[in-house]
C-alpha cells in the first residue's frame, strides 16, 4: 500500500487517478474526436486488489476527463488487461449501432480467458453473454489481448501473452477466434514471462515496411523487476517473424519506471502510453491517496543508428513558450518544466535543493547515458528501490556527433528522450523539497516552465 509522503508528489501533466491504484493502460482507442484511456484499477485502496477497467477520454493526450468505472467484476472473475477498437465497418456479430467501441479484456477467474465488452455511446459497455470467446488453451498465463484489423487476411487479428510465448488469433466477427501462430520461444533472449504484447508497423527511413512487436517481461526483482523489450520483423498476417534480431535485447525504455505501454488504435501515427511505475516498488510509492499514474503519450517511428535500425520515441506535449536559458547555478521556474539540453560530449546536470538532495544525469566519458537518484529525496519506502540496482541506470549511446537530450519533469516523474528519439528514459523520484537549482557541466541548457 502506498505511504504518506513528505509532500504531495501528484504530476501536473501525467494522467492519475482521482484516488486508488491503477497500473496497466488498457483500451487505447481514438474514436475520431477523443482518445479513450482505460486502465488497471482497484478503486478501494492503493494497493493491487480486484482489477476493474477506469475509464478517462482527453482531446490532447494531457488533460483528461474522468469518466468512472467501465467494467467490473463478474462471475467469471476480474477484469484483467486488454484492448479496445472502433469498428467502423459494424463487422462484429453483435448487432450494434454505427462505429461501436468494442473492447477485450482477460477475464481473471479460476484460469484466464479472453472475453469482449461493447459500446454503442463510448461510455456504458455490455458484456458479451457468450463470454469468453477465446477459451483458456490449458495454460497457467494467457492474457492482455492486444486486437488489431489484419488488412492482410482482411480479418481481426488479436496477439496474447501466454506464459513463455505469444499467441495469434484471427476473427472475422469477434466471437469465433482461430488460433494462427506463436512466438517468443527461442528469439526471447531476455527471458521472463511475456505481458502485454503488441504489434504494428512503421516506416523505415529508407520507406520499407518493418513490423515491431512490443512485450513487457517479468523478471527476477533483484536483477531489474519489469521491463519491457522489442523485436524488429514481418508480419505474414498469421504470426510475427523476427527476421531483424538484435545482438542483444533492446528495451523501449531504460528507466526502470514504464511498463505496459501500448498503441493507441485509430490514429494515423502510432501513439503510445505505459503505465509510469515499476511492479518492484510502485505499491509502496509514497503519493498517499492515489497510487500509480501514466507516461505521457509518445509518437514511435525507427531511426537508421551506427548500430541499425532502432525504435525511437518522442513525447506528446502542450505548445512550448518562451524558452530560457539557463546557466549553471541558475533557478528553476518551477517543478514541471521541459529542459532541453545540448552538448560536444560528455556532460553532467544535477537538479538539487535545499535538503541536499540530487538527481544527477548526463552522458559519461565512456559514451553512455545515465542517471543517477541515489540521493535524490525519499529512497526507503522500499528496499529494492533504495538499492543500487535501481538507483542507477546506463545506457549505451547509438548515435554520434553533438547531444542533443530532452527532458520532461513534473514533480514526481522525469523523462529523458536524446538522439532523436533512441534514448528514452523513464525515472521516478520523491523530493522531500522541489529540486530549485541547475548545476550545468560542459553542457547548454533552456528551460520552458510548463506550471
Amino acid at each position: 500500500m502506498s505511504t504518506l509522503g513528505a509532500r504531495d508528489y501528484r504530476p501536473k501533466l501525467h494522467y492519475t487517478p482521482p484516488k486508488a491504484w491503477i497500473n496497466d493502460p488498457n483500451g487505447l482507442v481514438f474514436d475520431g474526436k477523443e482518445y479513450h484511456m482505460f486502465a488497471q484499477h482497484y478503486p478501494d485502496a492503493t494497493h493491487p486488489g480486484p482489477m476493474h477497467w477506469l475509464h478517462a477520454v482527453s482531446d490532447d493526450l494531457i488533460h483528461w476527463r474522468q469518466l468512472g468505472i467501465a467494467l467490473a467484476p463478474d462471475e467469471l472473475g476480474l477484469i484483467f488487461s486488454g484492448s479496445a477498437i472502433v469498428d467502423t465497418n459494424n463487422t462484429s456479430g453483435f448487432g450494434l449501432g454505427n462505429d461501436p467501441l468494442i473492447a477485450m479484456f482477460t477475464h481473471h477467474g479460476e484460469t484466464e480467458q479472453q472475453s469482449i465488452a461493447y459500446s454503442n455511446d463510448g461510455i456504458n459497455f455490455i458484456k458479451y453473454d457468450g463470454n469468453p470467446v477465446i477459451p483458456n488453451p490449458g495454460v497457467n498465463d494467457f492474457r492482455d489481448p492486444k486486437v488489431f484489423r489484419n488488412e492482410i487476411l482482411n480479418c481481426w487479428s488479436v496477439v496474447i501473452a501466454s506464459g513463455d510465448r505469444i499467441t495469434f488469433y484471427r476473427s472475422d466477427d469477434f466471437i469465433h477466434w482461430g488460433k494462427t501462430g506463436e512466438f517468443g520461444m527461442s528469439e526471447n533472449k531476455m527471458g521472463g514471462i511475456f505481458e502485454c504484447p503488441d504489434l504494428f508497423a512503421l516506416k523505415a527511413p529508407d520507406g520499407s515496411t518493418v513490423w515491431i512487436l512490443t512485450a513487457s517481461m517479468i523478471q527476477p526483482l533483484e536483477t531489474g523487476g519489469s521491463r519491457m523489450q522489442y523485436f524488429l520483423g514481418e508480419f505474414d498476417g498469421y504470426t510475427f517473424h523476427n527476421t531483424l534480431p538484435f545482438d542483444t535485447p533492446e528495451l523501449i525504455d531504460y528507466g526502470y519506471d514504464n511498463y505496459a505501454a501500448v498503441t493507441f488504435a485509430g490514429t494515423e501515427d502510432v501513439l503510445t502510453l505505459g503505465w509510469g511505475a515499476s511492479w518492484t516498488y510502485a505499491a509502496d510509492e509514497p503519493t498517499g491517496e492515489y497510487c500509480g499514474c501514466m507516461t505521457l503519450a509518445r509518437r514511435q517511428s525507427l531511426i537508421k543508428t551506427k548500430v541499425g535500425l532502432r525504435m525511437a520515441s518522442v513525447p506528446i506535449l502542450p505548445k512550448l513558450y518562451a524558452p530560457k536559458k539557463l546557466a549553471s547555478g541558475s533557478v528553476l521556474p518551477s517543478e514541471v518544466f521541459v529542459l532541453d539540453i545540448q552538448a560536444a560530449g560528455a556532460f553532467s546536470v544535477v537538479l538539487k535543493n535545499g535538503k541536499g538532495e540530487r538527481f544527477r544525469f548526463g552522458l559519461n566519458t565512456e559514451g553512455k547515458f545515465y542517471t543517477d537518484r541515489s540521493v535524490s529525496g525519499e529512497m526507503d519506502f522500499n528496499k529494492l528501490y533504495n538499492s543500487p540496482v535501481y538507483q542507477f541506470t546506463e545506457r549505451e549511446r547509438l548515435m554520434e556527433g553533438p547531444v542533443r537530450l530532452r527532458m520532461v519533469f513534473d514533480r514526481s516523474i522525469a523523462e529523458f528522450f536524446a538522439d532523436e528519439g533512441t534514448y528514452v528514459n523513464t525515472t521516478k523520484v520523491f523530493p522531500t523539497e522541489h529540486y530549485d537549482i541547475i548545476i550545468l557541466e560542459n553542457a547548454a541548457a533552456e528551460v520552458c516552465n510548463l506550471e
